[in-house]
């Protein structure tokens, strides 16, 4: 995966897609191979917007029965597959639990009748899933069993619990990654790090993007006949900036927080809050919103708060009061967290669409928009060659990307004759090989975070002296990693190394010495002179303390 300024700028495309988030990287993917020509940009790093917002949760589906949406039970079938498909390595199954309570929708009788419905609209969900991938069938647990599970939630209401099974996506940023590097794979053109200033606009008819390289300062027009905008949250700064039609109602911040307990190991864990929310899209009303607790590499990711924002998108960041906010109703939940300030090593915001407050109240719940959204602007307001696409979930994506592909081609500009198979082909296949094999028996992580392409760390390796030592001390980063993450997946800042391309700094920031270290690894690929590796250090501190709620 190279990025070709330079043939950007120099050839005409079928499609130019805006943003590499999940939506549009997995777009990117999807129409890739088709054999069309599709080039995606990304004004900053593949995945580093909304896209790493997340309980890395891939839903199954079942909490779409709230709002009996049957719709996007299938859709989420059907993006699991794909999900599985492109970065099987990345996908675990994880049991999930909630517990019952009294005769209501709470009760047993009703979630029961819940399990049977979803595991029966899900009857194909692991089909062609690997062995470690299969989801099982939704149960209940009796009172003493799911105790077991959430041992220090002892209260009289309980009955016992729901269980049924999602999936943990281990690392959200490397499958964004993997749909961007799926689709280079089939003839895709990407690039991070080039912003579309506005869209070229002849009268009612869009011809492509004028946009900056944002590490050259170049400029230049990329030629589309079909320009589409899944930008996230800068979906409505591009419309302003091209006097197209608004499509965004409004927008909530999201955030969840890290935890370095694993406070219930091996499930994911659904406890109401004392918030009451009103949904207004549900059919079956709850009372309370729902924190969910991820176990997650020996800590637990708790969340998620929405709040309505009205800053700009750039200049988002957590406030202290955001964490002890959720800290505080986390331990009211569940006493037995017993969490304090100092258990938080890191915290993940997003933006997200919403609908306008009810009474133009911002300090209410937002309600959170359901459905996502493919908008024609030929039929919207006049104006061809423009689509936006507004996602509202991660797990989705793949069924939206399916579905732009089946209006590009009722719009022609996918020929009849370029057909996809099902979810597509395989990018994910296990390497073979008596050294790869023993390679991965002595690095386990590589293969859970590389899959198919650890034979390529391999042989970085062999080949160059000293890149199998780790880059610090008590830091999981081989050199080989930040090589390869440089020279395969278009790392070009610190921040790319330590957040997307490999898990170092997930948990929390790695030490200064790592850093620098790291810093200095790529100042030898990069050619960074002395203060572009400090101004790298900088920045990334800088991200860390927007993502910590205080000062550092």
């Amino acid at each position: 995966m190279r990025r070709d300024i330079d043939y950007l700028a120099n050839n005409d495309f079928h499609v130019v897609i805006i943003g590499g988030g999940i939506h549009g990287s997995v777009l990117f993917r999807q129409l890739a191979e088709t054999g069309i020509r599709v080039a995606l940009v990304e004004k900053d790093d593949f995945g580093a917007g909304t896209s790493a917002n997340s309980l890395k949760i891939l839903h199954g589906g079942l909490r779409y029965l709230q709002h009996l949406n049957i719709r996007r039970i299938r859709d989420s079938v059907y993006s699991r597959k794909v999900f599985m498909k492109v970065a099987p390595h990345l996908v675990q199954p994880l049991p999930c639990v909630i517990p019952t309570s009294g005769n209501g929708i709470k009760g047993k009788s009703v979630m029961a009748a819940a399990l049977k419905i979803f595991d029966f609209l899900s009857w194909d969900r692991n089909d062609h899933a690997p062995e470690r991938n299969q989801a099982g069938r939704g149960t209940l647990l009796n009172r003493e069993q799911f105790l077991k599970i959430v041992p220090q939630l002892n209260t009289d209401e309980i009955t016992g619990g729901a269980l049924w099974y999602d999936d943990l996506i281990v690392n959200t940023e490397r499958m964004c990654l993997s749909f961007v590097k799926a689709g280079c794979a089939t003839g895709g053109v990407a690039a991070n790090y080039v912003k579309v200033r506005k869209l070229a606009r002849t009268k009612n008819r869009i011809s492509g993007t004028e946009v900056t390289d944002r590490l050259s300062g170049r400029t230049f027009m990329i030629r589309g006949r079909m320009v589409i905008n899944a930008a996230g949250p800068w979906i409505d700064e591009i419309r302003r900036e091209s006097h197209q039609a608004s499509t965004t109602e409004d927008l909530a911040k999201a955030v969840n927080i890290v935890v370095d307990k694993q406070l219930f190991a091996g499930h994911g864990v659904g406890l109401e809050s004392n918030d009451e929310v009103k949904d207004r899209d549900s059919k079956v009303k709850r009372s309370n919103r729902l924190y969910f607790f991820v176990p997650w590499k020996n800590c637990t990711i708790i969340g998620t708060s929405y709040s309505y924002y009205s800053g700009r998108c750039d200049e988002l960041k957590i406030e202290d009061w955001e964490i002890e906010e959720i800290i505080s109703e986390v331990n009211a939940i569940y006493p037995g967290a017993a969490l304090s300030r100092n258990n938080v090593i890191h915290s993940h915001a997003g933006l997200i669409p919403a609908h306008k407050p009810v009474n133009s109240s911002r300090n209410s719940t937002p309600q959170l928009l359901k459905k996502p959204k493919i908008i024609d602007h030929q039929a919207l307001e006049g104006l061809e060659g423009l689509l936006t696409v507004e996602g509202v979930k991660y797990t989705t994506a793949p069924a939206i990307a399916l579905q732009v592909e089946k209006l590009l081609r009722k719009k022609a500009i996918i020929p009849n004759s370029h057909l996809t198979k099902g979810v597509g082909s395989s990018t994910a296949d296990v390497p073979t090989g008596q050294d790869i094999q023993q390679f991965l028996n002595d690095y386990p992580r590589i293969q859970n975070s590389y899959g198919s392409y650890s034979s390529s760390l391999l042989d970085i390796m062999k080949k160059e002296a000293n890149t199998a030592e780790p880059v610090n001390e008590g830091v999981p980063l081989l050199k080989a990693e930040v090589l390869y993450s440089i020279r395969e997946e278009m790392a070009m800042k610190l921040s790319d190394v330590v957040l997307r391309r490999t898990d170092c700094g997930n948990g929390g920031c790695p030490s200064l010495q790592a850093l620098e270290k790291i810093a200095t690894l790529m100042a030898d690929e990069l050619d960074w002179n002395e203060n572009r590796q400090a101004l790298e250090v900088e920045q990334l501190y800088s991200y860390y303390q927007n993502r910590s709620g205080r000062e550092q």
